[in-house]
């Protein structure tokens, strides 16, 4: 496969494009390299590269003990984001470990989560999923119940920082069919700004996480401010997941 330099470069130039289609530029963009089950020679074989091409590292993980294990092999100023779902016995461990958590996708987890990082003495950034397709084999929260979590996140600023939502959506024959799922989570992003709920969210901004390696440029252009891309990056997996 290319160097992984050569592939960082192509989707930047890809996020750019999509970025400019949606009045912003590659900069507002933030890439979270997906680096499950990758080998942290190959992580810093990407912190290379990122470094060279001026992009914040920030990798993905989905399971809290491979996330113990990178976390305790690379340099403390890497961010390691827990991208995958946070079983209840791993909590307390993954809220110690995980620079943010985007998987935020039960009131009984969030509680857990608040409850954890008080004990941690930490504030634990966090996403909210959102399952905005109604899919019922995905978790997370449904579009109408979303402004009572939100209300109900904001008295728990002593232990939690809403950063933004996120969605990992159906998969899709073509990759335009994620689109109008991606659209409705910008327009959720709306109604939460017109009622004056993006004040509960970290600077006041609602960002969105969504977006991965089949169809991260989609998910830019319909507003996406991070993107989460690992097969695009580091190759495909033998079964890839993300």
């Amino acid at each position: 496969m290319p160097a992984i330099n050569t592939q960082l470069a192509e989707i930047l130039l890809k996020i750019g494009a999509a970025a400019q289609k949606s009045g912003r530029t590659v900069h507002d963009i933030r890439l979270v390299a997906v680096s499950k089950t990758q080998s942290i020679e190959a992580m810093h074989e990407y912190i290379s590269a990122a470094q060279s091409l001026g992009v914040t590292i920030v990798f993905g993980e989905s399971y809290v003990q491979e996330l113990k294990r990178k976390r305790a092999a690379l340099a403390a100023q890497y961010q390691l984001h827990l991208i995958g779902h946070l079983q209840s016995n791993k909590v307390e461990e993954g809220v110690k470990l995980a620079d943010a958590i985007h998987s935020v996708h039960s009131l009984k987890l969030l509680e857990g989560i608040a409850a954890a990082a008080r004990r941690a003495g930490k504030i634990q950034p966090i996403f909210l999923q959102i399952n905005i397709a109604h899919d019922l084999s995905r978790r997370g929260f449904v579009p109408g119940e979303i402004e009572e979590i939100v209300s109900h996140a904001a008295s728990m600023t002593d232990a939690v920082r809403l950063d933004g939502l996120m969605t990992i959506t159906p998969i899709y024959e073509e990759p335009e069919g994620v689109r109008k799922d991606y659209r409705q989570m910008n327009e959720l992003r709306e109604v939460l700004r017109t009622k004056g709920l993006d004040n509960t969210f970290y600077n006041g901004r609602i960002l969105l996480s969504m977006g991965m390696s089949a169809d991260y440029e989609i998910a830019v252009e319909e507003g996406s401010d991070i993107v989460r891309v690992g097969a695009a990056l580091f190759g495909e997996r033998e079964h890839p997941l993300i």
